[in-house]
C-alpha cells in the first residue's frame, strides 16, 4: 500500500511527540487528520485523532483527548469494526481512570471487553484486564490486580502476542516489586527485557530497564543499578526520547552524587538540563541545573 501525505505527517506528529515538541506534534496531528479528511480516509482520520487524544491524555488535558476520542469513535461508527471501537472504548476507560472517575472507567473497559470477546480478540481483551489491573492496584486492591495481571498474561501468550506479554510481565514485575517480592520482580523484568527486545520495542526495552534499575538501587546494589540505568539511557537516545533519556541521566548523576563521583555528575546534570530545555520541559531543566549547581 502506498504510503500518503497524510501518512507522512501522522509518522512525523509522533517523532515530534517522541522528542518532546508536544505543540508541533499537537499541530501534526491535525494536520495529518485534514489530509485524511480531503483523501476521504474515515479509518486515517480516527487513527490521527486517536494519536493526538493519547497526546492529550498524556499531557492531562482531559476535555480535549475525550473530543478526540469521542469523535473518533463517530467516525469509525459506521464500519462496525468491534477492535477500533474496544481500542476507542479502552482508551475513554484510561481517560476516565486518570480523571478519578472509576465508575465510568470500568464501564468503558467493561464495554471493550466485550466487543474484544466477541471479535475473538484475545490481545484486546488481555490488554483490557492489564488495565483494569491498574485499576485495582492504584485502588490498593493488590490481589485483585494480580489476578488480572495474570490473566492477561495467559490471553497475551494463547495470542502468541510477545510485546503484550512484554507489557504485562512489565507491570507485574512492579506489583511484585511493590508487594516486596525482589527476586519474583527481577524475574519478571528479565523476562519483560528479552520480549521487548526480541520485538523491537527500543522504548519498551528502555522502561523495563528502568524499572528493574530502580530495584536493584532499592536493594543495595547501586553499581548494577548504575550500569542498567546507562543501557536504558543510550536505548532512549537512539529513539530520540529526549524527556526519557534526560529523565535516566539525571538520576545517574544523582547516583553519582552519592558515590562522591563528582566529575561524573557534573557531566550527567549537564546533559540531562540541554536535554530537558530541547523538550520544552523547563521545570525539570532548572531543577536539573539546581542539582548542577549544588556541585560547586
Amino acid at each position: 500500500m502506498a504510503i500518503t501525505k497524510a501518512d507522512e505527517v501522522l509518522k512525523e506528529a509522533e517523532q515530534l511527540w517522541l522528542a518532546g515538541e508536544t505543540q508541533r506534534a499537537r499541530e501534526c496531528f491535525r494536520r495529518a487528520r485534514m489530509l485524511y479528511h480531503e483523501a476521504k480516509d474515515p479509518s486515517g482520520q480516527a487513527n490521527a485523532l486517536m494519536a493526538l487524544g493519547d497526546l492529550e491524555m498524556r499531557m492531562g488535558h482531559h476535555a480535549a483527548a475525550r473530543e478526540a476520542f469521542t469523535e473518533a469513535r463517530t467516525l469509525l461508527a459506521p464500519g462496525g469494526d468491534q477492535r477500533e471501537q474496544g481500542a476507542i472504548l479502552s482508551r475513554l476507560g484510561e481517560l476516565a481512570h486518570r480523571a478519578g472517575n472509576l465508575g465510568e472507567a470500568r464501564s468503558c473497559y467493561g464495554a471493550a471487553r466485550e466487543l474484544f470477546h466477541a471479535a475473538d480478540d484475545q490481545s484486546g481483551q488481555a490488554h483490557v484486564l492489564k488495565r483494569l489491573g491498574h485499576l485495582e492496584r492504584d485502588e490498593g486492591r493488590q490481589d485483585l490486580a494480580l489476578d488480572l495481571y495474570h490473566q492477561a498474561l495467559g490471553l497475551y501468550r494463547h495470542a502468541g502476542d510477545g510485546l503484550g506479554e512484554a507489557h504485562a510481565l512489565r507491570s507485574l514485575a512492579a506489583l511484585h516489586d511493590l508487594l516486596g517480592q525482589p527476586d519474583q520482580a527481577h524475574q519478571d523484568f528479565d523476562l519483560a527485557i528479552e520480549l521487548f527486545r526480541a520485538a523491537g520495542d527500543v522504548l519498551g526495552e528502555a522502561s523495563a530497564l528502568t524499572g528493574l534499575a530502580h530495584l536493584l538501587r532499592r536493594t543495595r546494589r547501586p553499581a548494577e543499578a548504575a550500569e542498567i540505568l546507562h543501557a536504558a539511557a543510550e536505548l532512549y537516545g537512539q529513539a530520540g526520547h529526549l524527556r526519557g533519556e534526560a529523565d535516566i541521566l539525571l538520576e545517574l548523576g544523582r547516583l553519582a552524587v552519592a558515590r562522591g563521583e563528582k566529575d561524573a555528575a557534573r557531566n550527567h546534570f549537564t546533559r540531562s538540563a540541554e536535554l530537558y530545555g530541547r523538550a520544552d520541559a523547563g521545570d525539570l531543566r532548572r531543577k536539573a541545573l539546581k542539582e548542577l549547581h549544588s556541585l560547586a
